[in-house]
């Protein structure tokens, strides 16, 4: 085919897309736009149809996509809290440091939840949102923080009320591993990507509790009541690390998407 009936065919062809091009329908386009208007209004709660979503709304919200085997894993953690400390269980002895792994273990039950963000490759989707990657990050961390501190207490709580125990001992000796593991596992999240942050905080949580558990077998005493406010002192210095961490990483955050999602080397 020569240059010249090539264009001809080409010409013929844009001629005939043009003519067979419908001119825009308004009145369907404006009955769209109305379906999703009312689509959209529907979703919403009763109390939000009024104006835009609060950032308690948005909390709200964001506890419903929490996976449900959180929740579960939780009470599973409680149970087997509780069942150690029945006087049948042999274990009566060693419910503090029973406590101790078993609070650093509720981290490891919300971590996934918690950065499922950058796990799914969304967060550049989410900073592009009202409610940007930030805010969804806090969100989550509010939502897993009040029920890590449901679930911990509960565990600091079941020796006391099964075996009369000290509650100030044993709530510092839960809290403690706990702080230590939110801490390590904050840090793994803030330095390095989300396919090694997960396996690094669950090795980091795993040595919290090993740690508990060789203070326990090699000395004892330390969890005797006379130790009990050297535990508090080791629980606010591990809040404090803590409180940094989750700073720090909501700082990173902030700070846009390079530096949230880091490359495969850490910072």
């Amino acid at each position: 085919m020569s240059g010249k009936s090539k264009r001809n065919v080409e010409r013929a062809l844009r001629a005939h897309y043009r003519a067979e091009r419908g001119a825009p329908d308004a009145e369907a386009k404006a009955a769209t736009l109305a379906a999703v208007r009312a689509a959209v209004a529907s979703e919403r709660p009763a109390g939000e149809r009024g104006g835009g979503m609060t950032f308690a709304g948005f909390v709200a919200v964001q506890a419903r996509f929490i996976h449900p085997r959180v929740w579960a894993a939780q009470l599973a953690l409680v149970a087997i809290m509780a069942a150690v400390c029945l006087p049948s269980s042999g274990m009566a002895r060693g419910f503090s440091v029973v406590s101790g792994m078993l609070a650093a273990a509720t981290v490891l039950v919300g971590l996934p939840d918690l950065l499922a963000s950058a796990t799914h490759r969304v967060s550049e989707l989410e900073y592009a949102c009202r409610f940007d990657c930030r805010a969804v990050a806090l969100a989550r961390l509010i939502v897993l923080g009040c029920s890590d501190v449901v679930a911990v207490t509960a565990i600091a709580l079941a020796a006391p009320i099964a075996l009369g125990a000290d509650p100030f001992a044993s709530l510092v000796h839960a809290c403690v591993p706990y702080f230590l593991a939110c801490a390590g596992a904050l840090l793994a999240a803030r330095r390095f990507p989300s396919s090694q942050a997960l396996p690094l905080a669950c090795v980091w949580t795993l040595l919290v509790m090993a740690g508990a558990y060789a203070v326990h077998a090699l000395a004892p005493d330390a969890y005797a009541q006379a130790s009990t406010w050297a535990w508090a002192l080791v629980a606010v210095g591990s809040l404090g690390w803590a409180a940094r961490e989750v700073r720090t990483w909501l700082g990173s955050i902030a700070a846009g998407l390079d530096v949230f999602a880091p490359a495969s080397t850490p910072r």
